[in-house]
């Protein structure tokens, strides 16, 4: 895959997942990996890594990891007429965020597909209900 192709948003099926190998628990098995431009997802038998590259350098990477039992949901919006990509949301628990109001709510994993990847979109929607919600 290109750049051009990473810049404008398209997802690297099984891409590079050494972030995560040397954490892996006793028995963990990535069952699929996508990659974006800098950010990553990533599936395992034992949960979902959700890997956020930040700062200009990229230096500093944030790993979170939710584990089977707090995946709850996963909830789509397909891609419009004047809409260029495919929002995925995975409902977990345990991941609060502080509301302005006051408050917290649960933040679900969410991420953009580019309405061209349609059938990679369809792919972590299905590995998403096989392996964490039926």
């Amino acid at each position: 895959m290109g750049l051009l192709d990473k810049v404008v948003g398209h997802a690297e099926v099984g891409g590079d997942t050494q972030i995560v190998e040397e954490y892996l628990a006793p028995g963990e098995e990535i069952i699929q990996s996508f990659h974006f431009l800098r950010d990553a997802v990533i599936l395992t038998n034992y949960g979902i890594y959700d890997i956020d590259v930040q700062g200009l350098s990229g230096k500093k990477v944030q790993v979170k990891f939710y584990p089977k039992k707090t995946i709850k949901t996963i909830s789509f919006e397909s891609a419009g007429s004047f809409d260029f990509d495919v929002d995925i949301k995975i409902g977990v628990s345990n991941n609060p965020v502080v509301l302005m109001e006051g408050g917290a709510m649960n933040m679900p994993i969410s991420f953009k597909v580019p309405k061209a990847q349609a059938e990679e979109a369809k792919q972590i929607i299905h590995l998403v209900k096989e392996h964490y919600l039926l």
